[in-house]
């Protein structure tokens, strides 16, 4: 009995010695454990890495973390030049910080200032002639800029320079138009002109019975960037040919000869419209733009057909005028007055309301609208003749009841 206790429960010592015995995947983790807490112990008493500025840089390599009570030292950079007494250093603090400290020390080096041109004036862009700022130059009216108009404070070695020569203003002065055949501009004999001064271009008298007409713009000046404010006219014989309308007529602009720029209007006869613009014009080309128009015939719509009195009934395919059958002299229809063809005048003889002329929508709709109100009306009726029904059941049921309590206990009997 002994033996066989002892068999059993020696497997089970064994295994709870195995059990005992650490794997190396667990010792493993519990190394990692306590080098990251030593690490972290380590990051809590220490800064991180130091702040940064736009006019200073730090001195040598940052690292990871600093100790407390290490010191960190900024130069100026590039472009910037120190201003004494302010500090360009921080310590790390016992909590863990960089003590305060800015780049104000740091001060941006100044380009060598330009005086504003003559006839003309500087803009600061950013209000200074400091490092990285621009500076824009503008001339007055009249005057025009040789040279950059926008200049740069860079840095050149050590030195803040501008990034180029400064522009001048120089006045506004052009050269004398140009001259035209079969024309003249006034101020022929002058060579320069200043801004703003013009001339007036005419055209000479023609050799032949057409006259010159000037194309073109007839004054210029002298504008911006020493131009001619657009280029000159010139003098040529315009002609357009006489304007005729069919079926119409002309209304104004009557000449025996339409020259360049001339105006034409016209209006259709009665019974016809215009099929184009009613004003022509004779352009450098010797045509009339836009083109002449023309007068069509306007087609009578169906409905204006004049009704015919007769009593019998004719068919549709019958050419034959209707005959009335009502002897003795036959009615005459009143004159009817003039009808207007002006468009937004009603056709007396056009129907008021014609239902060909809705939008099917329009049709859709009235037909719902219909079929609905049957509807409600069918509904109606039906309920009001079972209401009817039900009185009259109503009705007779009283009445049979009323017959059996007058019964007599004689007819009970029987």
């Amino acid at each position: 009995m002994s033996g066989k206790i002892t068999a059993s429960t020696a497997p089970r010592m064994a295994s709870a010695c195995q059990r005992e015995r650490p794997y190396p995947s667990q010792s493993f983790l519990g190394l990692s454990l306590v080098a990251l807490v030593f690490l972290l112990s380590t990051f809590s008493d220490a800064c991180e890495e130091p702040p940064t500025f736009e006019a200073m840089e730090l001195i040598g390599k940052p690292k990871t973390y600093y100790e407390v009570g290490e010191r960190v030292d900024y130069t100026c950079r590039k472009g910037f030049y120190y201003v004494p007494p302010l500090a360009t250093h921080t310590i790390c603090d016992q909590n863990h910080t960089w003590l305060p400290v800015s780049d104000e020390p740091c001060y941006r080096k100044i380009c060598p200032f330009i005086r504003y041109p003559l006839h003309g004036k500087t803009i600061y862009a950013n209000g200074s002639n400091a490092y990285g700022y621009q500076l824009h130059f503008v001339c007055d009216e009249g005057f025009y800029l040789i040279g950059t108009p926008i200049l740069y404070c860079k840095l050149e070695g050590i030195n803040a320079v501008w990034s180029s020569k400064a522009p001048v203003c120089e006045k506004i002065l052009c050269s004398p138009p140009p001259k035209i055949k079969n024309g003249k501009y006034t101020f022929s004999d002058i060579e320069v002109f200043e801004y703003l001064e013009a001339v007036t271009y005419s055209c000479d008298p023609a050799p032949g019975p057409d006259q010159f007409s000037l194309v073109g713009e007839s004054q210029l000046y002298c504008s911006d960037n020493a131009v001619w404010s657009s280029d000159a006219p010139e003098c040529k014989v315009v002609k357009c040919p006489f304007p005729v309308l069919n079926n119409g007529k002309q209304i104004s602009g009557f000449a025996k000869k339409f020259f360049y720029n001339a105006m034409v209007m016209f209006q259709c006869d009665e019974g016809f419209y215009l099929n184009g613009s009613d004003t022509v014009v004779c352009d450098s080309n010797s045509t009339w733009q836009p083109p002449i128009p023309t007068c069509l015939k306007a087609l009578l719509p169906p409905s204006t057909k004049l009704p015919t009195l007769s009593h019998s009934v004719s068919t549709p395919s019958s050419t034959k005028s209707p005959i009335t059958s009502v002897s003795g002299p036959k009615p005459t229809h009143p004159t009817k007055p003039p009808v207007s063809n002006y468009p937004g005048y009603p056709n007396p003889d056009e129907e008021l309301f014609n239902i060909n002329n809705l939008d099917d929508w329009v049709i859709a709709l009235i037909v719902i609208v219909v079929i609905v109100g049957v509807a409600v009306i069918c509904v109606g009726l039906y309920k009001c003749l079972q209401s009817r029904k039900k009185g009259k059941a109503e009705v007779r049921a009283e009445y049979t009841a009323c017959q059996s309590k007058s019964a007599t206990p004689a007819e009970q009997t029987i």
